[in-house]
């Protein structure tokens, strides 16, 4: 089997974690990849030391490539499922990180009337 490469888009989940592998040390991330249902995947993605410059934190939206291997198990409930792993050889932090917004105090009596028909709502 020759070697899989993947393109990566998404959001860090979780702040890198520090660790070693081969020998050197390395962060390791974690993306939800950009899609819905079966397609917005967790993958785990390793930064070598080639990327200790690159600066990562939870909420980074980044772009990366790299080596894939898929490695398959079982979850808690003991049904199979695959664990998505990248070896990443490039990286871009896109940008300011996903802003997770401000939860708005509100008082649940501070209902206005909207005399909008629920049909003309386009969603």
């Amino acid at each position: 089997m020759s070697d899989q490469f993947r393109s990566i888009h998404g959001i860090v989940q979780f702040p890198p974690k520090e660790g070693e592998a081969n020998g050197k040390p390395v962060r390791n991330i974690t993306v939800r990849q950009v899609g819905f249902g079966p397609t917005a995947v967790k993958v785990s993605a390793t930064l070598w030391p080639s990327h200790a410059h690159v600066d990562v934190a939870e909420g980074d939206v980044v772009t990366f490539d790299g080596k894939y291997t898929p490695n398959k198990g079982k979850n808690r409930d003991g049904e199979p499922v695959t664990y998505h792993n990248v070896s990443i050889t490039r990286i871009s932090v896109n940008g300011s990180p996903a802003d997770p917004g401000v939860k708005v105090e509100s008082d649940d009596n501070d209902v206005e009337a909207d005399d909008t028909p629920d049909e003309d709502i386009p969603f």
